[in-house]
């Protein structure tokens, strides 16, 4: 919010330069992000927080200034002269949607001539950055901007029967709103209406058909209290974002009414002539009630370790217009004013004495406890496989918990559970996969110049079970372009399913889950959004816990992938809380080891690992390690067969393995792969 120092100083003389006071501000929690000149005047930036709607406007800031410098806040006396109407006030009131509309207000000003603002007027707007738009309009901005109440002007003229009822909109209901555009109407809409139609979107924006015009010579002039809930929810359903719907969302002050109505009346009267018809109609649908705030003296200091002497706190309280009710030795009870929605219980008043005692002045100190803390299960490996994933290069994405339902079709996840107020329509389910979301900040990378990127992302994924909205915790990985730097030759090594593959087998080492193995998908499901014979599935105890692989073409092309992507997306819980192996101590070995080659013909759809298994099932104690050498399909190897050598380690603990033993051993394992897997030496 912007605000004029000058403008200021209509309400409070703080005796402090305009860079002083700004930095003042800034001590009591309402941050000034930049002073500028402007003229003889110089406008503060604020930088407010949600919860401080009355410090938006000038005599908000005031009342700040003034409790900060000790100075006077004054405001100009409110006089208008009411002609009374024979039989009243020709207009009428009707509220029947007491639950979103508490108190509506309006007062009839006829005779008036709408022109442009005077120089002063004009010149209070423009310095905020608000456009001129007519003396009666301007009015209603200024007061806006003044006492931070919104209001708006009717053409009386226009308005069916004179009458204004606000209730909420009928099924197809339509309004043409001040900015041009027809929009049509939900029955959860609270709208001011006359007696056939809509005329303006309660708490967001006017109506064009009943606007101030050239021809306007009586004006009806509205000023009320509308429930945030209600005044948000029109302001996101149509699309409206406004000066007086970020004010009503926020929590307008509900005793400012009235004085808001007579002060904008006044004005309108002093720029565009005429007089007040009568007086108001304000009806109070739901009355206040007052919030009384008990507050004890000792509970200063255990919350912020300040000594504040009461008198001192009951001098703040006063000052920021709390008014004090009762007050016993020890603590006091405090009516907080309407202005101050956000204050409503003990803590609140500790803060407001806190803050303008001084954030600065509050002790450093370490907060007391009872014992040291632990890890919740998990915890450490969790903070293991995280730094594994860094000191391999990759660097950690945190992307939202929501997206589009094609996307997660597209990488083959579950349909998502939509969201009924998502922020963006084209994305509105929340994830049940963390891929789309690191696909995304691949691409991005990659527009941005990026020539290889690894990214990983730890977070939460949410699926249906029994009715019910289940949380998974999951590790989604993504690797592309570069595995190394080019060697001194220029060639490159590119990142392939292969290096993939071996991060996750370093993961499990480090979570030192031994039971992990990777095979082919048994169905087409599995594999979708993978590439054909680049994709793997995760198992644990023979049961799916992830999935890796090179990403499809048609994703390739929906992210603009200019280089192979490979993905990979596992369960953590079962990384975490799964059998977990123990790492054993062996000492280096003594002996020299001996290795086999065997060069077989096997089933093209049988995977590595299930020979592997088939051999390290034999138990060899003499045996060390099974590793693949090489895998050939080609025209000389007969259909549905391929070529794989294995290589094999053999090594005694005691002693160094004769040729007859390790013939022995070997020729055990061959004649296995044999029988057991119709294996056929090449």
């Amino acid at each position: 919010m912007k605000a004029s120092y000058d403008w200021l100083e209509m309400y409070v003389k703080p005796c402090l330069s305009a860079r002083e006071l700004a930095e003042r501000f800034t001590s009591v929690g309402l941050a000034v992000d930049a002073v500028t000149p402007y003229g003889s005047d110089f406008i503060f930036d604020f930088d407010l927080t949600t919860n401080r709607p009355d410090a938006l406007c000038h005599f908000g800031l005031a009342r700040e200034a003034a409790a900060l410098t000790g100075a006077q806040l004054s405001f100009p006396e409110i006089r208008l002269v009411e002609r009374a109407e024979p039989g009243g006030i020709a207009t009428r009131i009707e509220v029947d949607a007491p639950h979103l509309c508490h108190r509506y207000a309006a007062r009839l000003i006829q005779g008036v001539k709408v022109g442009p603002s005077p120089e002063w007027l004009a010149r209070r707007l423009a310095a905020v950055g608000q456009r001129s738009i007519n003396n009666i309009v301007d009015a209603t901005n200024f007061v806006l901007l003044e006492l931070g109440h919104p209001l708006h002007a009717f053409d009386f003229e226009r308005l069916a029967e004179r009458r204004i009822i606000v209730r909420c909109a009928r099924p197809g209901e339509t309004i043409v709103t001040l900015d041009g555009a027809t929009r049509e109407l939900s029955p959860d809409l609270l709208m001011i209406c006359d007696a056939e139609r809509p005329v303006a979107v309660a708490g967001v924006m006017g109506g064009a058909e009943s606007e101030i015009s050239a021809a306007t010579t009586r004006v009806l002039l509205e000023s009320a209290w509308f429930a945030p809930a209600a005044v948000r929810r029109a302001a996101r359903k149509l699309g409206l974002q406004t000066e007086a719907s970020r004010r009503f969302e926020r929590g307008a002050d509900f005793e400012n009414v009235r004085r808001a109505l007579d002060r904008c009346a006044q004005i309108i009267i002093q720029v565009a002539g005429g007089e007040a018809a009568g007086g108001p109609l304000d009806v109070v649908a739901t009355p206040r009630a007052p919030v009384v705030i008990r507050l004890r003296h000792a509970r200063i200091a255990e919350l912020t370790g300040l000594d504040v002497p009461p008198s001192r706190a009951s001098e703040i309280l006063t000052r920021l217009g709390f008014e004090l009710v009762t007050e016993d030795e020890g603590e006091s009870e405090w009516l907080a004013p309407s202005f101050r929605v956000d204050v409503t219980i003990e803590e609140d008043l500790v803060e407001e004495v806190a803050r303008h005692v001084g954030y600065d002045a509050i002790p450093v100190t370490l907060p007391g406890w009872d014992g040291a803390g632990e890890y919740l299960p998990g915890d450490e490996r969790r903070r293991a496989l995280r730094q594994t994933l860094l000191t391999l290069g990759f660097h950690e994405a945190i992307s939202f918990s929501w997206c589009s339902a094609d996307l997660l079709t597209a990488v083959g996840a579950p349909s998502g559970i939509s969201i009924a107020n998502a922020l963006d329509q084209n994305e509105s389910e929340l994830r049940a996969s963390l891929t789309p979301g690191l696909l995304t900040a691949l691409a991005r990378n990659f527009r941005f110049g990026a020539e290889d990127a690894r990214l990983f992302e730890i977070g939460k994924v949410f699926r249906l079970a029994d009715g019910r909205v289940e949380e998974v915790e999951r590790l989604a990985l993504a690797l592309a372009g570069r595995a190394l730097p080019d060697d001194w030759r220029g060639q490159p090594s590119a990142e392939s399913f292969h290096t993939l593959k071996g991060v996750i087998e370093s993961l499990c080492d480090v979570a030192r889950c031994r039971s992990v193995v990777m095979t082919t998908p048994a169905d087409d499901a599995a594999a979708t959004g993978f590439l054909p014979g680049q994709v793997g599935v995760i198992q644990l105890a023979n049961r799916p816990i992830g999935r890796l692989g090179r990403v499809s073409r048609a994703l390739a092309e929906r992210f603009d992938f200019k280089v192979p992507v490979y993905v990979a997306e596992i369960e953590l819980d079962a990384l975490l809380t799964g059998e977990r192996g123990f790492a054993a101590y062996r000492p280096l070995p003594r002996y020299p080891r001996v290795e086999r080659d065997i060069s077989a013909l096997f089933d093209a759809a049988l995977p590595f690992a299930d020979i592997q298994k088939v051999i390290l099932d034999l138990n060899i104690p003499e045996l060390e390690q099974v590793r693949l050498r090489d895998v050939f399909a080609g025209a000389q190897i007969p259909p549905g067969r391929r070529a794989i050598t294995l290589n094999l380690w053999y090594r005694a603990a005691d002693r160094t393995l004769t040729d007859d033993e390790v013939a022995d051993r070997h020729r055990q394992v061959v004649e296995t792969l044999c029988a057991r897997l119709e294996a056929t030496l090449r």
